[in-house]
């Protein structure tokens, strides 16, 4: 049986492989399992995880957004990971068991070459959490516990301090995100939230979480629906009314674009009508080498949009 100091004690004891990459900041050893458990219990909280079982054959894309935001913190720039390198190597703890697909044998090997969330599908349905440590993981002060035990074994003072910030973003961005949605129902007003009791990175990260959820991940100009193996989303969060002029998050003020409509909607260059028709700029429309098809496509609806 695992209890709460049991389970401390397998988060602040991860096997981390050392190696010249990693700086001070990261105790000179890989953070890739501890920045990925800080993000399973963000997921936790936010009820995204209910059940001591990982899916990887569903949909990653939050808890690989979460990941990466962690990483970010405390990463240099130009240093990546896939979500599927810790997902793996986390089997080697006693707490974290991967559930291999149907007549497959997860080997030593397979776990040492798994370097994408492709691979780690093809071998694996998911990862079974140790039971009691997962009811450790439900209780807020369960969750508190096991992360400071992360902070304090895998980083820095001063690292620890920026994650612990990140954390507390992930968690007030969450809270933004639910009361947008508790919100959605009145008119669409500049004041339906007071934003100003939330930090600004908490206020973007709830904006886009519901805005992208709002539209399944799918672009409202062109349409394309992207995500990708490793588990990135193709969309951004636009304001429709630029935020600038009317401090307005309302889910209705927001439409899911790929990174080429965002620019174009930015630039002036594309918007959407009245009737949801796609407007296009004349220099789009004279440009031999921008010219649109025959037949425009229309924009997709926001299903918190009300015509």
């Amino acid at each position: 049986m695992t209890d709460l100091s049991t389970s401390i004690k397998h988060f602040a004891s991860l096997n981390r492989a050392p190696g010249a990459t990693w700086t001070d900041a990261i105790k000179r050893k890989a953070p890739h399992k501890p920045l990925l458990l800080l993000a399973v219990l963000d997921l936790v909280h936010r009820g995204g995880i209910t059940a001591s079982f990982i899916a990887v054959t569903g949909d990653l894309v939050e808890l690989n957004e979460l990941f990466n935001l962690y990483w970010r913190r405390i990463i240099p720039l130009g240093q990546t990971s896939s979500i599927a390198f810790p997902f793996s190597r986390l089997d080697r703890e006693p707490f974290w068991t991967l559930v291999p697909q149907p007549g497959t044998t997860i080997t030593p090997a397979i776990i040492n070459n798994t370097s994408s969330v492709t691979y780690l599908r093809k071998y694996a349905l998911g990862a079974k959490l140790d039971k009691e440590m997962f009811r450790v993981m439900q209780s807020g002060e369960g969750r508190e516990a096991l992360r400071e035990a992360l902070l304090q074994s895998c980083f820095s003072v001063e690292a620890a301090a920026l994650l612990r910030e990140q954390s507390i973003i992930n968690r007030e961005a969450f809270d933004y995100s639910r009361l947008l949605e508790e919100k959605s129902h009145l008119p669409l007003v500049k004041e339906i939230v007071e934003a100003d009791n939330y930090r600004p990175a908490a206020r973007d990260q709830g904006f886009r979480r519901i805005v992208v959820k709002a539209y399944d991940h799918r672009c409202s100009l062109c349409g394309v629906r992207i995500i990708t193996p490793e588990q990135h989303t193709v969309v951004d969060a636009a304001h429709i009314v630029p935020w600038s002029r009317s401090q307005n998050d309302d889910v209705r003020n927001g439409m899911a674009l790929c990174k080429l409509c965002h620019w174009a909607f930015d630039k002036g260059m594309m918007g959407v009508s009245d009737s949801y028709s796609v407007i296009t700029s004349r220099q789009i429309a004279t440009d031999p080498n921008s010219r649109l098809p025959a037949n425009p496509f229309r924009p997709q609806h926001n299903p918190a949009i009300r015509p």
